[in-house]
């Protein structure tokens, strides 16, 4: 694994199952991880996600490092002090800038954005929306049973998945945008929220157009909790959200899980990632053999 360990790994997304992945790799080894997220991370369980160093310059999930890059020249030089690197350039100009051995596509978009195995020597695909042979040489399985983190075999493709129930509820749960806007919220992951209380709110955008028509410019649309408990997720202040946007969840059982490590579910699949890897290392051994 030696050889293997020396790949470039470029990893999209960086919520908390891209996150556990890129630490986890991290731990066992493999030093050269670069993580990709858009310039609004929409992430809700962010204390365990790097999509925060794109806020804070730097981020710390498990004992694991990421440092936010302005400019792709600077990767080499995260890896160096031993830290992930995550960037917000547009993919295509980082897949030409820093070509990966190994792509990881953990944006968890659910649908097939036109991902193909040619991307990179190895290409995994985490969750719904992929099959492995067609769309990437591997899938990871993502949702809570079983099979939680089980690397695909080809022609094998995962169907979508409700929400985890907790206490009987599942999509009740879940805190949603109905409108396309900024998300404003004085709230905090880990407070406590009663059914119908108002978590935050959406200020809507308009089109120059509607202000000649007299549509006030600081509309909102109120955000409420659906069910009581904790916040277990939740939106940045400020971030903008589309329509069917999640924007947080609810734990109903009035407590969460440890809020400063990824969840069991999100180990398992960083398990399966790796394990991904191990079994298509023939493949990047044969890579690093040409280049020598």
């Amino acid at each position: 694994m030696d050889q293997v360990h020396d790949c470039r790994i470029l990893v999209r997304g960086a919520g908390e199952l891209a996150s556990a992945a890129a630490a986890h790799l991290l731990t066992q080894g493999f030093g050269r991880v670069l993580m990709v997220e858009r310039p609004f991370p929409k992430a809700v369980r962010r204390n365990v996600c790097f999509s925060e160093a794109v806020f804070d310059h730097a981020k710390t999930v498990d004992g694991a490092t990421a440092r936010f890059v302005m400019m792709l020249s600077a990767v080499d030089r995260v890896h160096e002090l031993g830290d992930i690197a995550i960037t917000t350039q547009p993919l295509p100009e980082v897949l030409r800038a820093w070509p990966p051995d190994i792509y990881v596509e953990a944006a968890m978009l659910k649908q097939n954005w036109g991902l193909t195995p040619d991307l990179a020597p190895l290409v995994i695909a985490l969750g719904p929306g992929f099959q492995a042979g067609r769309d990437s040489h591997a899938v990871v399985e993502t949702v809570r049973g079983p099979d939680l983190g089980r690397v695909l075999s080809a022609g094998q493709e995962l169907p979508p998945a409700p929400p985890a129930e907790i206490m009987g509820f599942a999509q009740e749960r879940v805190i949603k945008a109905q409108r396309t806007g900024i998300f404003r919220t004085s709230k905090d992951i880990g407070d406590r929220v009663e059914q119908g209380e108002k978590i935050g709110v959406v200020v809507l955008l308009f089109a120059r157009e509607d202000l000649y028509r007299g549509v006030p410019v600081d509309s909102e649309y109120p955000v409420v909790a659906r069910i009581g408990g904790v916040i277990r997720g939740l939106l940045r202040d400020g971030v903008p959200v589309d329509a069917g946007d999640k924007i947080g969840d609810v734990d109903p059982r009035g407590f969460t899980e440890d809020l400063a490590h990824v969840s069991d579910k999100a180990q398992r699949v960083a398990e399966g990632v790796l394990e991904a890897i191990v079994l298509h290392s023939d493949r990047l051994r044969s890579l690093e053999a040409a280049r020598a």
